[in-house]
């Protein structure tokens, strides 16, 4: 009978009572890591910015590789995120030096048992600076992004979201967010802003 109980208080301990071990990810300048677990049906995580700059994380679909959420983590922060089945994970470096981040795995995922619809709202996309200078940007409620040269930036934004350049003191509107940006596309900033120009 003693045997049994002390069984029974090691398999809750051995269940519970573990401590989660926390793995640790450099990711290069100016690179891209991507992760993925493809024996888990989806997992979730923890995630940490030991870093002294933004991170950005985005989740993508397996098979068309369009980004499904988008964020940047800042510094010393963290966050939980959910990855479905059908994603992967990846995170970016848009720094000429090192970043650390930590993180902790769990099996399972909320994510199977609703519906991508609720996500429709949002729109995730790309922001591409094709030119030799940076690009002001001022996206109200959200942040005001500076894009360096020949760079990219990832963004979520909800539908009616707008996106302005900051011009001489002036804010002249270059892109509202609506259903017709497909997930995952890449925008040229200086074609909306030439476009914006020759209409005042």
């Amino acid at each position: 009978m003693k045997k049994l109980i002390l069984y029974f208080f090691l398999s809750i301990y051995f269940a519970f009572g573990q401590k989660d071990i926390r793995s640790q990810l450099i990711i290069p300048p100016k690179q891209v890591v991507q992760i993925d677990y493809p024996l888990f049906k989806g997992f979730n995580l923890k995630i940490w910015n030991q870093s002294k700059f933004t991170v950005g994380v985005s989740t993508k679909d397996k098979l068309t590789d369009s980004i499904l959420k988008s964020f940047n983590l800042e510094k010393k922060n963290n966050t939980l995120l959910e990855v479905s089945k059908d994603m992967y994970l990846q995170f970016e470096n848009q720094f000429i030096v090192p970043l650390k981040i930590s993180y902790i795995i769990r099996k399972g995922s909320f994510l199977e048992k609703k519906s991508f619809e609720s996500l429709t709202p949002q729109r995730a996309f790309y922001l591409e600076n094709n030119t030799a200078q940076s690009l002001p940007l001022s996206i109200p409620g959200v942040v005001s992004p500076k894009l360096s040269p020949f760079s990219r930036s990832g963004v979520n934004l909800p539908n009616g979201q707008k996106i302005y350049l900051n011009f001489k003191g002036d804010k002249i509107l270059i892109l509202t967010v609506t259903d017709s940006i497909a997930h995952g596309t890449r925008i040229d900033v200086a074609y909306l802003i030439e476009k914006a120009m020759n209409k005042k």
